[in-house]
């Protein structure tokens, strides 16, 4: 049963199928130093289906707090962030080597192509959402590791 369980996982995290999440995310998101740390959020945050309605909600007025004091959002937050950390590597290799992102010494992301990307079309509103998530981190990324209560990656 628990071989069952672990296939099952690896089909949902296809590195294929999320590094769409990453390019959007990275689309709309401002070029800044070491911007690259703030991939580590966006599968916590996008791919857990009881928080999308509340993070749907974000609009550029939103702020990285009304987040994190969301008790039912930050509740396991940390576990969600660890788990996904090697999957954001894995989908990070993926959007270089297909030169969807090109990354620079500052540790800056920069989107160069996302025109060719297969995306499942299930994932559409979570597309759609990780496309917004630039809008809450407004902060250095220092600020935004301390606020999210992660101590190191």
């Amino acid at each position: 049963m628990s071989k069952f369980i672990e296939n099952i996982s690896i089909l949902q995290n296809n590195t294929f199928i999320l590094t769409p999440l990453l390019v959007s995310f990275y689309k709309n998101l401002k070029p800044t130093d070491k911007n690259i740390l703030l991939a580590y959020f966006v599968f916590p945050l996008v791919l857990n289906n009881e928080f999308v309605g509340k993070i749907q909600r974000i609009t550029t007025a939103s702020n990285m707090s009304r987040i994190t004091k969301d008790k039912d959002i930050m509740a396991g937050f940390e576990d969600r962030f660890y788990y996904y950390k090697e999957q954001t590597n894995k989908c990070l290799q993926y959007a270089i080597d297909c030169k969807y992102i090109e990354i620079d010494k500052n540790l800056t992301v920069t989107v160069i192509n996302d025109v060719n990307m297969l995306t499942d079309s299930r994932l559409k509103k979570i597309i759609n959402l990780s496309s917004q998530l630039h809008n809450i981190f407004t902060k250095n990324v220092i600020n935004t590791y301390y606020a999210f209560g992660i101590k190191a990656l």
